[in-house]
């Protein structure tokens, strides 16, 4: 028996790509956010489709390390809150749990459904790389004609992942712990970029040796700057991992079965073809949606 092949969308990553390009024009905000996950649903064949969202207000990170993303102001968020009332108004099935980001509900829905279905994980971020392996395909939104074959989307491999960021993707959370991620306000271990954290990772494998190693090699080594840091750099992957254990809601997959959804008619894909040959530049081209 076929098994159903479920996409489950990164839906924060896509909404700010959409907010950003519709410019504060909600309808087509909307459009936007439709084009890019039916786009890769067609293209990489689902039959069934879940939206992750954040949930509003402070995560788990934030009552770890209260400087976790410090910097990014609520502008965006409230933006995309109307581009998320519209997507859910299509009937495209939903999630957000309290205390928890969007990637941790992706990487959630991902371990509870993977036995059931063939799963492909949508995100125009990198975060979710990590999870990069031959039972879960990851795929980024790169736009008609620049996908293999024509297609919207681009996956991604180990060695996809290793050529961009010189460490296979299970070790992604263990780099950016290490170099820290300036977008998440995440200081990552002083003294150690991303070449030296790399390198570490490729001689020790985990955080967990590395950090072993320090009490072994000459103070001249990249080893030893881990010193005295474990309770910093174990923090610092904390943030950086992403979680599979968030409590979601009840859920099956008859409630995100792909042809339940009520797309934007042929009209609204019309209107928001004005959108893109002004502002929308390259990977938000037009999608065949039905008339009616």
């Amino acid at each position: 028996m076929t098994l159903p092949h479920l996409l489950i969308v990164d839906a924060q990553s896509l909404a700010g790509r959409a907010a950003h390009v519709a410019a504060g024009d909600v309808e087509n905000g909307v459009r936007l956010w439709c084009q890019m996950a039916r786009g890769a649903a067609l293209d990489v064949r689902a039959t069934h489709l879940l939206a992750a969202w954040d949930h509003d207000g402070p995560t788990f990170r934030h009552a770890l390390f209260p400087a976790y993303k410090q910097r990014r102001t609520g502008g965006m968020r409230a933006r995309i809150a109307p581009i998320r009332e519209g997507v859910e108004t299509t009937g495209v099935a939903s999630v957000s749990v309290e205390h928890f980001e969007g990637d941790d509900s992706v990487a959630s829905l991902m371990a509870r459904f993977r036995t059931h279905a063939r799963i492909t994980l949508l995100s125009n971020d990198s975060d979710l790389l990590q999870f990069v392996s031959d039972g879960v395909d990851v795929v980024t939104y790169v736009g008609v004609g620049n996908g293999p074959d024509g297609t919207r989307v681009r996956p991604w491999t180990e060695d996809d992942v290793r050529a961009k960021f010189g460490v296979l993707p299970a070790q992604l959370p263990a780099l950016r712990a290490l170099c820290g991620e300036e977008g998440d306000d995440i200081p990552g271990v002083p003294r150690i970029g991303k070449g030296t954290a790399v390198k570490l990772l490729a001689r020790w494998k985990t955080l967990d040796k590395a950090l072993e190693a320090t009490e072994f090699v000459s103070h001249r080594d990249d080893t030893a700057k881990l010193a005295g840091q474990q309770a910093h750099v174990q923090l610092m992957l904390q943030l950086t991992t992403i979680r599979q254990d968030v409590p979601l809601p009840p859920l099956d997959l008859s409630h995100c079965v792909l042809e339940h959804v009520r797309w934007p008619d042929g009209s609204a894909a019309r209107g928001a073809r004005v959108v893109h040959r002004v502002a929308a530049g390259p990977g938000l081209e037009d999608i065949p949606f039905d008339d009616g």
